[in-house]
């Protein structure tokens, strides 16, 4: 077989084995090729399809409708197009589609669209927006019961540097201005942003708390804005998060993973107070306060151009700052105790106490997940205990253990101060890590690399790296 007929066998197999439509057009319309993804998404069969054009397969078809005839003409690609259609036997699909040309020579000679189909999602949308709405109104008639569960009390910090913050956000929360709230991811910021909604004027007011970067932007917008009936297929009139924090809090957290087209829309809000529903035609007065977070310096956000200036200056009225735990040792004994305390309760064990060797390890980690990661990996430990009253290294996860332990099994000290450079330091802390593994799992490379979270192939590469092939 010539090698051009071995790449189109092995390019259609590809093609046909991924989990996402694909349909291609000659610059014209007309189909030639279309995936088994495409077929089962719109119920239709690949050799009625190909050969076709596309006003044959699809209905209303024409170059402001359809984003190949489109990207045929412009040589743009489309991105991430969310479009409800029908088939020419009536099947309605709901994607989001990225749509690109193929281009030589200067000339378009074909068009391709990658399609994922999110009409389960559109389903779960309009029923997660009459959820909302329920409850919303459910609310109304439990006093107190605001959305929230934590209060300044909630923030546990003996530092000099939570003291300062959490004196400058009591300011904040009765200042009633935007305020904008960054750390890094596990620093509890939301705890932070729900302590000042209990502290404001607001407290008796809703609290709606949600994470831009966990929902798809097709849906995003829906749910923050709501929509009017027959804004797409099956829409319902629904409120969306602005409507249904009434006059208590919004919080937008990782604000800087939305879209910047969204950014915008978003910018509108809250300078003109009013929102329009998705597929609406009026505008409603929107009267919450909007608090907001990012996971990195929202100048970085700026200026890497994920964040809008326009928009950070709007909701940067305020801003609070959350140091990552490494910043304030002096909390990390206060956290220990405080879900030492929690978790010996939810589980029904006595007195529990960290060991001295593990509290040591503890104040001179550098804890990269902060209090979250500080909090899951004591309660791990304690589901390890089996009776014992104290915790030690070996109660923690096999992870943590080649973090923690050198290959004596007593902590880190390869940096005497002076006496060595960071690449030595780093290539010396790298080969115990590797070597504690395999001592563990009895030289099985495969067990080992397991535990230490790489590939067999890795832990093979870096021990030859290191000339530790004689282990």
């Amino acid at each position: 077989m010539p090698a051009n007929e071995v790449i189109v066998q092995v390019f259609r197999h590809l093609f046909n084995s991924i989990d996402e439509g694909v349909i291609v057009t000659d610059p014209e319309g007309k189909i030639i090729f279309y995936n088994a993804e495409m077929a089962k998404l719109e119920e239709l069969l690949s050799e009625h399809v190909v050969g076709k054009h596309l006003n044959e397969v699809y209905d209303a078809v024409t170059v402001e409708s359809s984003e190949h005839l489109s990207v045929a003409l412009t040589h743009e690609p489309i991105l991430e197009k969310h479009k409800t259609y029908f088939t020419n036997r009536g099947k309605e699909v709901t994607i989001v589609a990225s749509t690109f040309p193929v281009i030589e020579n200067d000339q378009v000679v074909a068009v391709y669209s990658v399609c994922k189909d999110i009409t389960k999602f559109k389903e779960l949308l309009t029923k997660t927006m009459q959820l909302h709405d329920q409850i919303g109104m459910e609310g109304q008639e439990q006093r107190g019961s605001n959305g929230t569960r934590y209060t300044f009390e909630s923030i546990i910090y003996a530092s000099s540097t939570m003291q300062s913050l959490i004196a400058s956000a009591k300011k904040a929360a009765l200042a009633d201005g935007f305020i904008l709230v960054f750390g890094e991811t596990g620093t509890g910021k939301e705890l932070l942003v729900q302590a000042i909604h209990n502290h404001s004027l607001r407290k008796n007011e809703p609290f709606v708390a949600i994470n831009c970067a966990a929902i798809p932007e097709t849906l995003l917008e829906s749910i923050l804005f709501g929509t009017a009936k027959g804004a797409f297929t099956g829409a319902v009139e629904s409120k969306g998060l602005f409507q249904q924090a009434g006059q208590g809090t919004l919080f937008l957290d990782e604000l800087n993973c939305m879209s910047i087209a969204l950014q915008a829309k978003i910018l509108r809000v809250v300078q003109e107070k009013m929102v329009r529903r998705v597929g609406g035609t009026t505008e409603t007065p929107v009267h919450c306060r909007v608090i907001s977070s990012t996971n990195v310096d929202p100048w970085e956000s700026v200026n890497n151009g994920s964040l809008r200036k326009d928009l950070f200056y709007r909701l940067a009225v305020m801003t609070l700052f959350i140091p990552p735990l490494n910043d304030r040792k002096e909390d990390i004994e206060a956290l220990i105790h405080f879900f030492l305390n929690r978790y010996q309760k939810i589980y029904g064990l006595g007195a529990v106490q960290i060991g001295a060797d593990l509290r040591d390890v503890f104040l001179r980690y550098q804890w990269p997940g902060n209090v979250r990661e500080l909090e899951h990996i004591i309660e791990s430990a304690m589901n390890m205990l089996d009776g014992r009253r104290v915790i030690t290294v070996d109660h923690l996860p096999h992870y943590l253990k080649a973090k923690f332990l050198s290959q004596d099994g007593t902590s880190f000290e390869i940096y005497k101060k002076g006496s060595s450079t960071l690449a030595h330091v780093l290539r010396e802390v790298e080969k115990q890590v590797l070597w504690e593994a395999l001592k563990n799992h009895g030289g099985n490379i495969t067990r080992a690399a397991e535990s230490i979270g790489i590939a067999r192939q890795n832990l093979q590469y870096r021990m030859k790296k290191l000339r530790m092939q004689n282990f």
